[in-house]
């Protein structure tokens, strides 16, 4: 079986790009007021914070470490692939956890700082 099989790559590329979109999730809500979170009627910050930091740890870290583990491209096709690695249940709970911060909690707490209500 070749890691370099179409399907695999672009599982590979799947994967580089949400962990790619969860640091910006950390990012930017590492960045927003305190206040803002609870005027948006969210989570506090620093849960937040620990939700998209626990997120970007399961889609950036882990196959980070794989690929220090195994470094070739074989090895980093196989360590990005998200739903057809060994951790698949922490990279679908990571992707639904950022997915949840971008389309919900983001614009909220956008708005807040923007002077929106």
């Amino acid at each position: 079986m070749s890691v370099l099989r179409p399907d695999y790559v672009v599982l590979c590329i799947i994967g580089l790009v949400v962990a790619v979109v969860s640091l910006y999730a950390l990012v930017h809500a590492a960045r927003q007021r305190k206040d803002a979170f609870e005027l948006a009627d969210k989570l506090s910050k620093n849960a937040w914070l620990g939700i998209v930091g626990a997120s970007s740890l399961f889609l950036l870290l882990i196959p980070v470490i794989q690929v220090i583990r195994y470094p070739s491209l074989p090895g980093v096709i196989v360590a990005f692939q998200g739903l057809y690695s060994q951790f698949t249940i922490f990279w679908l709970a990571g992707v639904v956890a950022t997915l949840v911060y971008l389309v919900d909690v983001k614009p909220a707490v956008a708005g807040i700082g923007r002077g929106e209500r």
